[in-house]
């Protein structure tokens, strides 16, 4: 349990359950991660909360962990759970509950509501690929129980409100945080030797396909090149016969998992990212702080982050020709990718640190407090 300290105004350290389905080393569940270990405990005592197995080597210290299993929402365990969580929040007297992703927006969100909870806040981190009709239905009942809601992109807010018809009063932007100090600027020759994707090889929509079929266009003008894709899943196999179809397996390196990819990159100049359907995505944040120029689909909240020209390259979705083309204009004008590099960090810097990230959350607390006494 964490040690309860006297908050800058007196009272007691807020508290705030973060409810997620589960810990893995995703982009949203490293930004939950980052929240928590970053939080003010003169100002905050945080909870965890997870519904499926977890890795408990990335369960932050400085929080309780409630690890439940809950592998179906709408069966008796799950009903069991729900008051079980419903109880525990009045118990606690928690006055925050923020919630990732669908199904543990569901069972928070209901709990917190049954409980009371002064400041329910569902986030949203991507374009609801995931979405179907069941999953619809049941976030259109859930969804107006919240305060609001935060996301990290104004395209992904836009997404929400106009799919579930939410109150865009209640849409709140508040951006991913990095670490600024971790990575370390490489600026990079004129010669480009080594391109990656980072991604887990997991959905369809992260379409490393087109990262391949890419590489295979510039091999054939540029064949001392190696393209390494970062990461593993289930569809890598699929991946390394496409490689070999077209002739690259030889160029392409399959790396798999690693545990520093902050280092890996200082070796590499050109970062892509090809998806079809992309929140914020944290691997542009850290390719535009390590000197790595991207090139990444107009999607999402990307174009929030790339300004086409100025501090990356944006592409159509599913667009092989065009991420290729992008990439031999890069090759061939190396002033003008060290002046992107350079401008890339500076953005990031100014906009995403952990302080500004954290700045902006406190602020959103607080306001969302003061408006639910005025709410009573």
């Amino acid at each position: 349990m964490v040690t309860q300290q006297t908050s800058i105004d007196g009272d007691k350290p807020r508290k705030i359950l973060f409810c997620i389905d589960c810990l893995v080393r995703g982009g949203t569940e490293l930004q939950v991660i980052g929240m928590i270990e970053r939080l003010d405990p003169k100002k905050y005592q945080p909870y965890l909360l997870t519904i499926r197995e977890t890795d408990k080597a990335l369960v932050p210290e400085n929080c309780q962990h409630l690890a439940w299993q809950v592998p179906k929402l709408f069966s008796l365990n799950g009903i069991k759970q729900l008051y079980k969580l419903v109880a525990w929040l009045k118990r606690e007297k928690v006055t925050i509950v923020q919630s990732y992703f669908q199904d543990s927006t569901l069972l928070a969100g209901i709990a917190a509501k049954l409980a009371g909870t002064k400041v329910r806040v569902a986030c949203f981190r991507d374009m609801a690929f995931w979405n179907n009709s069941k999953t619809e239905r049941a976030l259109n009942k859930v969804y107006p129980l919240m305060t609001g809601y935060i996301s990290n992109a104004h395209a992904v807010s836009q997404h929400f409100a106009e799919q579930f018809g939410l109150n865009r009063k209640k849409m709140t932007v508040l951006p991913n945080g990095i670490d600024i100090n971790k990575f370390t600027f490489i600026e990079h020759g004129a010669e480009i030797t080594d391109i990656c994707i980072v991604g887990n090889m997991t959905r369809q929509v992260k379409r490393t396909d087109l990262f391949i079929k890419a590489a295979a266009i510039v091999a054939k003008s540029y064949p001392q090149i190696t393209w390494h894709i970062i990461g593993d899943g289930h569809l890598k196999a699929e991946l390394q016969q496409l490689a070999k179809d077209l002739a690259v397996e030889q160029q392409i390196k399959f790396v798999g998992r690693i545990p520093n990819v902050n280092a890996y990159m200082e070796s590499i100049q050109l970062g892509v990212l090809c998806s079809d359907s992309e929140g914020l995505s944290n691997a542009i944040l850290e390719y535009m702080l390590k000197g790595v120029v991207c090139v990444a689909t107009e999607v999402g909240g990307t174009p929030e982050l790339i300004s086409d020209n100025v501090t990356g390259c944006l592409v159509k979705p599913d667009d092989s020709l065009m991420i290729a083309e992008k990439i031999i204009a890069l090759i061939e004008q190396p002033d003008m990718r060290q002046q992107m590099a350079k401008a890339a960090r500076s953005v990031i810097e100014t906009h995403y640190s952990w302080v500004n990230c954290l700045a902006k959350h406190d602020q959103y607390y607080t306001d969302a407090l003061l408006a639910s006494k005025g709410n009573r």
